[in-house]
């Protein structure tokens, strides 16, 4: 598929109906895949091209590094990640 096509159909599942609606989860996760959790969303937000972030609106580009940040926060994590992050 080509990025238009990516772009159309990532605003169509995105903009579906119930797609709004707050979900609860409950769940436990270990540390080491909360690290790479956080770690995935940090780098997949830089990639261009295949028309996800292009559909995505900023909020809710934001709201995902919210949700990256209260995981590290709730495991711990927060100051390793970013002693992880000035190595780079």
């Amino acid at each position: 598929m080509v990025e238009k096509d990516l772009k159309w159909v990532y605003d169509t599942v995105l903009s579906g109906p119930g797609m709004d609606e707050t979900v609860k989860l409950g769940f436990g996760a270990s540390r080491k895949l909360i690290l790479l959790l956080a770690e995935v969303i940090q780098v997949s937000s830089t990639i261009k091209g295949n028309g996800l972030l292009e559909s995505v609106d900023k909020e809710l580009i934001a709201e995902l590094f919210e949700l990256r940040e209260d995981f590290l926060e709730k495991a711990k994590l927060t100051k390793l990640s970013n002693q992880l992050k000035s190595l780079i």
